[in-house]
């Protein structure tokens, strides 16, 4: 039988699942169990909880109710649907190019992008690389431009509570990010005003069903158990055998949200179990198990040629939320280390690199080159905060003889 090492773990316990299935026999308390999770953000701003990036996004943008053809400036490589979203309430997304050394947006470029009509910037910290949001800050001021923090990838306990100055903060629990609770979001908002827009908005929605949460539960507790190395080389023989694409089938297994328009799939309030569940999440963060995870990210680091890129390796912080190399050729690649154990991915069904959004009026957009090399040549291997040092070193070497 063999053993493969799943790309991605699940950042969540049996235990964790196990308990908030048995938590089903009570009623969670709803105003109790968001305070309880505000409490954890060290700031002063309003914290607002919500059932995923993507609905802060939209609450957001329908509270600010920005003229139509406004422009939301946006890190080039980011999350399809939040360029969706933008578009769906009218706005243009004007892509700027990031550095693949620290997965930041161009300084440079950013202040060429800017135009009369941009009202916002939206900066994602990439794969668990945290960005120094000061020279941003300073530049949005000056142009009078929101500052958004998208943090769904970058939550590392205590070491993050988002950037002071920025305008809004968004911090994502989704099934695949650090500290799951298989869903929920928080958003932390300067302008208490504007809070309280946004939260008169959302207590309009319906709650999604807790039988709609239970259910995804169950779920995830196969998906935790197929995740151990033996079992999880067992289901990808038998899809092979099936002759199933296992991109396909992982990918759809742990998708957010199911396929559908995207307005009507996120504008939900959390149900009362699941804001059950981020509480405890929260509550028992395991703030070493990011510091394991960044020391195994920085010493695979280390085992790799510098002539292969890492991107985001000159970050000034990494937690190493998935570990990305580029390559030429990622798919073959990734069928090999598949072959040798190690399952990967391209992961490119929920990212993208926004293409040019300017209308024939405009000036040309200046191209994303970096971020469409990023999207073209990207492969994420399964390091894992599990990984003993003999596992990191295999790994290593399969991807070295390949390079």
């Amino acid at each position: 039988m063999l053993k493969v090492y799943p790309r991605l773990n699940l950042d969540i316990r049996f235990s964790d699942i196990i308990l908030n299935l048995l938590s089903f026999l009570t009623i969670p308390d709803r105003e109790k169990q968001t305070h309880e999770i505000q409490s954890f953000w060290q700031s002063k701003k309003e914290v607002i909880v919500t059932l995923s990036v993507r609905t802060s996004l939209d609450l957001l943008l329908q509270s600010l109710n920005l003229p139509a053809g406004s422009e939301v400036l946006m890190s080039a490589v980011n999350i399809r649907d939040m360029v969706e979203i933008v578009k769906r309430h009218g706005l243009i997304p004007v892509p700027v190019d990031i550095s693949l050394d620290t997965l930041a947006p161009s300084l440079e470029l950013l202040e060429d992008q800017i135009s009369e009509r941009s009202r916002l910037f939206i900066i994602a910290h990439l794969f668990g690389a945290i960005t120094n949001l000061a020279p941003y800050a300073k530049l949005c001021r000056k142009h009078n431009i929101l500052l958004i923090e998208d943090c769904a990838q970058a939550f590392a306990g205590s070491k993050y509570y988002g950037y002071p100055d920025a305008d809004i903060s968004f911090f994502s629990f989704g099934s695949i990010k650090s500290c799951t609770a298989l869903g929920g979001a928080v958003a932390l908002v300067g302008d208490k005003q504007l809070a309280r827009q946004i939260k008169s908005i959302e207590q309009q929605y319906p709650v999604r069903s807790e039988t709609w949460f239970f259910k995804r539960l169950l779920k995830y507790l196969g998906l935790k158990f197929f995740s151990i190395p033996l079992i999880y080389g067992t289901l990808i023989a038998c899809l092979k055998l099936l002759n199933q694409d296992v991109d396909r089938v992982i990918n759809s297994l742990t998708r957010g949200f199911s396929q559908g328009d995207i307005l009507t799939n996120i504008r939900y309030r959390p149900p009362r179990q699941m804001l059950s569940l981020l509480n405890r999440r929260l509550r028992i963060c395991n703030h070493h198990h990011f510091e394991q995870r960044r020391f195994n990210g920085q010493r695979f680091l280390s085992l790799l040629p510098s002539e292969i890129i890492c991107p985001g390796r000159q970050a000034e912080y990494h937690s190493f939320w998935v570990f990305p190399i580029l390559v030429p050729n990622p798919e073959l690649l990734m069928t090999q280390l598949r072959v040798n154990g190690f399952d990967t991915t391209r992961g490119t069904t929920s990212l993208t690199c926004i293409d040019r959004s300017y209308d024939k009026n405009q000036l040309p957009a200046v191209y994303p080159l970096q971020g469409k090399r990023l999207i073209d040549q990207v492969l994420y291997l399964p390091v894992a905060a599990s990984f003993s040092d003999k596992e990191l070193q295999d790994l290593a070497e399969l991807v070295n003889q390949f390079i």
